[in-house]
């Protein structure tokens, strides 16, 4: 009996940081980095423009795709190169950590 709380109508969902950071959780996986980690996303389909995680001859690394090279920082990767790159997916998060030593923990 009575009137409903005029509060429900101000309800909202509660923010759920995986599924804004993981939109394809089976495909997503993490990376480590030196200033913290990266989410990525191998299903994404990648635009030009993109940062991606991708293995040359090994290596792990970063780059925007482009397409026909790709942009890293330590240059471009073009032309006969790229056929040694396999592209892992597209970068959807990168979380950075802050460590230091004079600043408190909260």
């Amino acid at each position: 009996m009575g009137f409903p709380s005029p509060a429900q109508d101000y309800v909202e969902m509660r923010l759920d940081l995986n599924e804004i950071f993981m939109p394809n959780r089976n495909s997503t996986f993490r990376i480590e980095t030196a200033t913290g980690f990266m989410l990525v996303d191998g299903v994404t389909r990648i635009k030009p423009g993109d940062l991606v995680a991708f293995q040359m001859e090994g290596n792990p690394m970063l780059g925007k795709w482009y397409p026909k090279h790709l942009m890293t920082e330590d240059g471009l990767i073009e032309g006969e190169q790229l056929e040694d790159v396999i592209v892992l997916g597209a970068v959807t998060v990168e979380v950075l950590t802050l460590d230091e030593k004079w600043r408190p923990t909260i």
